[in-house]
């Protein structure tokens, strides 16, 4: 059997004879798909796992209950993304279930009508047409926080950026854009294109995990725009067109679904299922499948401030619409408290202890308290309850039913990815919170060792002396560069380290705050004069301080 519209047929007839116990779609997916090529509604930039195992079933849900919303999915970056874990597929994917008590739950999720590569020419023609169609009315996004980077550490416009605003967006005598390779340079000139042809309202929505992501990405497409404007590329008007809330949309948002690389183990449960196309591709680092594994919890909860046009029934299919303060609310919670710091806390110890998931971290005794001590005592005492859902409530199913998950195999170097773009929001935000409260920062210990731990592992040395290649960042390169004069088995004294990491430390594009305002910077100097020691020094400091 293959997940392919061909194949369905064959699933269903898996399904009938009890073979399979799988969820098909409900109607045509050629037909949806031929239409949805026709009557385009709404486009998606960045079509990984969690946009294909929960955005894309939302719009599989709409499509089933009789609301045309079909997404056309865009790859911004490599091609073969979008060959692999889509085309390949007919643009359909297997959403695998994984219950805490073993359970799993198979659904081949039809929410896509249309799927494009940017950086081939007849996909970036065919993205402008559909994008000068006033009946699209709503672009969003999952391309991580390092798709939204358009700064480096330093607070200047990064390389890329620089030279997106340094070209013209508009090719004046074919009438169409000229490509824009930055993510949000492309989302800028797609608005230009809109502008120029249909000039009607959209609203473009951020789903990517990290606090306030709708204002991050008006921020960078209007700099962007402001940038073409002083350029002489592109009027005054058009900057007024897209700085109206009205007719260019940017609610903030909060998504919450844990959705790991795809699993080997699953992989190979599939095929013992009678699957002969779920197995597991490699792109550069990262791992492509038709499927994606991922836990039964889910959380989106969206901004009602969409611009003044149609958009898709989402508080009928379990979204929240509601007001910026309650999103705000819950996104704090979520981002800055209760999940996001612990996530990453686990992936860079991970990393540097080997641990192979974020599931076995959490039968470690020592990482085990770490996390509740960051979660419980250190975040929940700024924590803001968004009504919704209770922060505890929230705070134990993640520490003792979602993270301990043995059946959702998380990778730590995973979570690494990108963590200079999330500290200043999953531990910045918090921060400022106790500096606003006038609360005293004396009695906090995970977070600098979260802090320190991170320090230690951009050495790209494990805790036994081995080295590994950290997770991508934006910021490795220049980081590791920093942080080059130290070496795993010296004993150092502090002020050599001070000289060395206090540029990073005092960084508050980086940390959100400068942490030396704050009484973290000279104990995260002393914990990584701890941790660099000896071989075995990190085992041995989390032990120390978390163990018991």
């Amino acid at each position: 059997m293959r997940l392919n519209v061909a194949g369905l047929e064959q699933l269903a007839q898996a399904k009938a004879e009890k073979k399979l116990d799988l969820s098909l779609p409900d109607f045509s997916v050629a037909q949806m798909q031929e239409q949805a090529k026709e009557n385009p509604r709404w486009v998606h930039i960045g079509p990984g796992n969690i946009f294909r195992v929960f955005l894309a079933r939302i719009a599989h849900e709409m499509l089933a209950a009789g609301h045309h919303w079909p997404i056309t999915a865009v790859v911004p970056l490599d091609p073969q993304e979008l060959d692999i874990q889509l085309a390949a597929h007919d643009l359909m994917s297997l959403g695998v279930t994984l219950h805490p008590q073993g359970e799993l739950d198979l659904q081949v999720i039809a929410g896509l009508g249309e799927g494009l590569a940017t950086k081939r020419t007849a996909d970036f023609e065919r993205l402008q047409e559909i994008f000068a169609d006033p009946k699209v009315t709503l672009l969003s996004f999952t391309v991580t926080e390092k798709g939204y980077a358009i700064h480096t550490s330093a607070g200047e416009l990064a390389p890329a950026v620089s030279e997106a605003i340094s070209v013209d967006p508009w090719n004046q005598e074919s009438d169409s854009l000229t490509y824009q390779g930055h993510t949000m340079a492309l989302v800028a000139a797609l608005l230009l294109k809109r502008y120029h042809t249909a000039k009607a309202p959209i609203t473009l929505l951020s789903c990517d995990n990290f606090s306030h992501n709708g204002d991050k990405l008006r921020d960078s497409v209007l700099t962007i725009v402001k940038g073409w404007q002083q350029a002489g590329f592109v009027s005054e008007d058009f900057v007024a067109w897209v700085s109206d809330r009205k007719q260019v949309a940017f609610p903030i948002s909060v998504i919450d679904k844990i959705t790991p690389r795809p699993n080997a183990k699953i992989s190979e449960k599939l095929t013992e299922l009678g699957f002969e196309d779920m197995g597991i591709e490699t792109l550069g680092r990262t791992p492509l499948a038709g499927f994606v594994n991922t836990e039964p919890a889910e959380y989106l909860v969206i901004e009602d401030a969409f611009a003044e046009t149609e958009r898709p029934p989402f508080e009928d299919f379990g979204v929240s619409i509601t007001s910026r303060e309650v999103c705000d609310d819950f996104e704090h919670m979520k981002v800055t408290t209760c999940l996001n710091p612990l996530h990453t806390a686990l992936a860079v110890s991970g990393c540097l202890l080997e641990f192979p998931t974020i599931d076995s971290e959490m039968r470690d005794p020592a990482l085990a308290k770490l996390v509740d001590q960051l979660g419980w005592q250190e975040g929940m005492p700024v924590v803001i309850d968004p009504k919704i859902v209770s922060p505890a409530e929230f705070l134990k199913e993640v520490l003792e039913v979602r993270f301990p998950n043995p059946y959702l195999p998380d990778d730590p170097a995973r979570i690494a990815m990108d963590t200079s773009q999330k500290l200043p929001i999953r531990f910045g935000q918090t921060l400022l919170r106790y500096q606003e409260r006038g609360l005293s920062t004396d009695n906090l210990v995970a977070m600098p060792m979260v802090f320190a731990l991170w320090l230690r592992y951009l050495l790209g040395v494990t805790d036994i002396g081995e080295e590994f290649q950290p997770a991508s960042d934006p910021l490795l390169d220049e980081l590791q560069a920093q942080v080059s004069p130290l070496k795993l088995g010296n004993d150092y004294t502090l002020e050599q380290i001070h000289e060395v990491v206090s540029p990073i430390l005092a960084n508050a594009n980086i940390f959100g705050v400068n942490l030396y305002d704050v009484n973290l910077g000279e104990r995260t100097e002393a914990l990584l004069q701890e941790l660099l020691r000896e071989p075995g020094a990190v085992r041995r400091v989390l032990d120390q301080h978390f163990a018991n």
